[in-house]
């Protein structure tokens, strides 16, 4: 008995089904999710999946106004008002386009330093931020929570006090 497909036609189906093959292996789907920003001095705090920014009157009034054209140099000081353990993570910067080798951490259990906040220092001596270092924070507690990043002198956070000459960044 003759088959009844011609020669030709398995060729094709063959090249058919290869160039499918070669499409699908071609076409990709990237997705990229913008985080919500957190309004200006405020950073949010919540169990939720999604948190929810929280300032208080009270707070606006009493907080220092941020100068964004503010540079200069000072201490920072870090008060975790959140019932997580926090890393805050320091990347100096220190020449126009490059950084200090060895970014810096501390540790905050929760709401330490809270009333008044902790001046930050490193092992060999003061910390003194300067234009363009950069502060993250995150939970230890496995959430996925963080804060920042907060650019010295160019984000609204953290705020510069010139009362005292340093630099307050507030995790609440």
């Amino acid at each position: 008995m003759k088959s009844l497909v011609h020669p030709a036609v398995i060729v094709a189906s063959v090249l058919g089904i290869l160039g499918l093959v070669w499409f699908l292996l071609q076409f990709s789907v990237t997705i990229e999710i913008e985080p919500e920003p957190s309004p200006v001095g405020t950073i949010p705090a919540t169990r939720s999946p999604t948190p929810t920014p929280t300032t208080s009157t009270e707070e606006q009034a009493t907080a220092p106004t941020p100068n964004l054209t503010e540079t200069s140099p000072g201490a920072l000081r870090m008060s975790n008002q959140t019932d997580q353990p926090v890393r805050v993570a320091l990347l100096a910067k220190r020449s126009p386009n490059a950084y200090r080798e060895a970014p810096a951490h501390w540790d905050f259990a929760p709401y330490e330093g809270s009333s008044g906040g902790l001046i930050l220092s490193l092992p060999e001596g003061n910390l003194t931020l300067t234009k363009g270092d950069i502060i993250v924070a995150f939970a230890q507690d496995g959430s996925g929570r963080y804060w920042g990043p907060y650019v010295v002198g160019e984000t609204p956070t953290p705020v510069w006090n010139s009362q005292t000459q340093e630099w307050q960044l507030t995790l609440n």
